[in-house]
């Protein structure tokens, strides 16, 4: 994915993170995926939970997918 296109997906879903309350923490180096803390009135976007199981312990993670750019929500 050219740079260019990527830092537009990233910067889209920002705003509208941050839009609705919630805040950026982080972002992936060469992926469209951001780190987000939620809105405290609740999650704005449809969110997906995958539960995954590491060493015995399952644990959920929430995503959404908001203009192109995944979002890993915290």
């Amino acid at each position: 994915m050219d740079k260019q296109v990527l830092n537009c997906h990233r910067s889209r879903a920002r705003m509208e993170i941050q839009t609705h309350g919630g805040r950026v923490t982080g972002w992936h180096p060469k992926l469209p995926i951001v780190y987000a803390v939620p809105p405290l009135s609740g999650s704005v976007w449809p969110v997906v939970e995958v539960a995954e199981k590491t060493g015995g312990v399952i644990k959920t993670t929430r995503t959404s997918n908001i203009d192109g750019c995944t979002v890993i929500w915290r």
